[in-house]
Formats: structure tokens, sequence, C-alpha cells
């Protein structure tokens, strides 16, 4: 097994827009190769995580397919560092089969990726962008070319010619097709690191709400995966194992907000007032009308916050930056009191 560490700067997408839902998190960037797409059938060979942070490229290369559980096991302590992994496509491929091949060994199979939360950047782009209406397909590297990366890009080998190659160099430990092996990773981690500016292209507080975002209060993190918005409620819910310990309320500070964690996960929800079209949230009695993101920005700021209620739906829609909001900042107060 190769460990190759890379000293590389480049930052993401800051902007108001990515601190509002990530900053203070950890980030990394994710892609791994395999020897095919069926994680019961095939194995992890590679993997490469960029740690924004540190600014350090990290690629974990198995010499041979004997070494899965050993790569396996390097990599996933690269990612135990993190928060939040940055990939394209991963909740449909990289996360499960990552999730899949370390339990196929005893060495492993108490790890997962479960608690890291992925921001898949394909849901995104072709689910709440204008993009997939302008292109012919949605794969990384036609989002690449539409966003003039196609110079940074090093490598001319596909996944399929990648999985070829490894092959070639289990049997000879052929230098040059590792070369090409690690390029191609390489390339892949360094491209969608530079790709996250596409979610300026994004209704990104749109796809917040429906794929869901991480919420962090102190060494605890939880990920809101589900929001609902009923006629009298505003309820959410999601993943968590980070809280020491179950918690249950029947109201907050006397407000008929319920909560529950549990070991595993995490529901809440709050009254809404409906009047005249709009549906409302009273913050004074969520203790919330001074809550400021970490960027600065206070519910006051928003046109729809008035006399201490916040609009969170009118005759347009749901308003989802100010529902996601809201959201973050409740479940904080939530957290900090199960903590």
């Amino acid at each position: 097994m190769k460990h190759i560490i890379e000293d590389w700067q480049q930052d993401i997408c800051h902007s108001a827009l990515w601190d509002f839902y990530f900053d203070g998190l950890k980030v990394g960037v994710l892609d791994i190769e395999t020897t095919g797409l069926d994680p019961y059938r095939n194995k992890f060979i590679l993997g490469g995580v960029y740690d924004v942070k540190k600014h350090q490229l990290h690629q974990i290369l198995a010499e041979n397919q004997t070494e899965e559980p050993l790569a396996l096991g390097e990599y996933m302590d690269v990612l135990a560092e993190l928060d939040v992994l940055i990939t394209y496509n991963g909740n449909h491929f990289d996360i499960p089969f990552l999730d899949t091949r370390l339990r196929k060994h005893p060495e492993t199979a108490s790890l997962s990726c479960s608690y890291l939360y992925d921001l898949d950047l394909y849901p995104v782009l072709s689910k709440h962008s204008p993009l997939r209406r302008l292109l012919p397909n949605m794969k990384q590297k036609t989002v690449e070319n539409y966003m003039g990366l196609w110079e940074t890009r090093a490598d001319e080998i596909s996944g399929a010619e990648s999985v070829e190659l490894y092959h070639l160099y289990e049997r000879t430990a052929d230098p040059d097709a590792e070369a090409k092996i690690l390029l191609h990773n390489n390339d892949d981690v360094r491209q969608l690191t530079r790709l996250t500016k596409a979610i300026t292209k994004s209704d990104f507080h749109k796809a917040m709400f429906h794929i869901g975002f991480p919420v962090k209060r102190g060494p605890a993190m939880v990920t809101v995966t589900s929001i609902r918005l009923r006629q009298d409620r505003l309820e959410w819910s999601g993943d968590q194992n980070r809280l020491p310990a179950a918690y249950m309320g029947y109201d907050y500070h006397g407000w008929p907000a319920g909560s529950r964690f549990t070991g595993s996960g995490f529901e809440l929800s709050v009254p809404v007032i409906r009047q005249s079209g709009l549906a409302v949230i009273d913050l004074e009695a969520a203790r919330l009308l001074d809550a400021a993101m970490p960027s600065g920005f206070c519910f006051k700021d928003y046109p729809g916050c008035a006399s201490g209620f916040l609009v969170i739906e009118d005759a347009g829609g749901i308003k989802y930056r100010e529902t996601n909001h809201f959201i973050i900042e409740f479940t904080k107060k939530i957290m900090e009191e199960c903590l």
C-alpha cells in the first residue's frame, strides 16, 4: 500500500453562499477508483481526498487487490479528520461503495462514512440549475468543460482505461501504469475542487432544502435530511451519532416546539402561523430574533422579517434561504441543551 501526500494550494468556492452552510466545517474533496461498479464483487483500489483546510491532497493506493482492507483503513483515517465531503455522484456511487467494501472485511467492518455529510454536486447541478438543459449530459468532464476547466486537466484516460492499467500494474508493478492511475485520480480530485464554483449557477438554497445540510455546534454535528412545511408546523429530521445522550422535549421555554434525539437520528418541529396567505414563524418565541449566521447575516436583515415574525412562505412559494437559516439556528439551540 502507498500513501502519497501532496501539498496543494487550492481553495474551494468561498462565498457568502458557501459560508451560509459550511463556514467553520472541515471539508474534503473525494474521488475513488475501483475495479468495477458493483461493490459486492469489485474492489476499492485507490482513494483520493483533498483536505481543504490543511491544503493536502492524499492518495491511498492498494498495490494489489489483497491490500484492499489495509488501504480502506488508511483512507478512513484521513476521512475521520473531516466533517464534509464534496463528491460528484457520491451519494449513489462513492459513499455506498466505500461502506459496502468496509463491511466486507473484519478489520474495517466497524467503520463507515455515514457520519460525514456528503455534498454531492451532481444532484445540485442536475436538479437545481439550468445546466441539464444546456449540456448534452451531466458527466463531470462535460460540466468541467462548460465551466472552462478543460485546460487544467492533464489526465487523458477514462475510468475503464484506469482499471485496465491497474490490472497491468498489479501484475508488473509498471511505474508508468502507476503514474497514469494516480494522475487520473489526482486530476479528478483537483477538477472537482475547482468545480465547486458551479454552485453559483444553481439555486443553492433550494437545493439544500431538498438535499439537506449539516449543522454543527461545538464538537457535535447533525445532518438535516428531510424538511416538511405542513399546514401548522415546520418539521425537519435527520441523522446524528455525535451527541452523547438521547433527548426529548415537548416545548421550548413554553413554546410548543417538539424535539427528539436518539443515538442515530433526530426530529424537530415548530408551530407555523398561517395568515393572509403567509406562513410565519415567531422568532421571539424561538429566542432567535437576533441570531446571525457566522457571516454575520441576521434574521432582521430579511425583507420578510417584521415585528419578531419571519415569513417562510408566501404566494411565490417557500422561502428556502429563510427556512434553512431558521432550521440551522434553532437546531443549534436545541443541540446546546443536549450537550
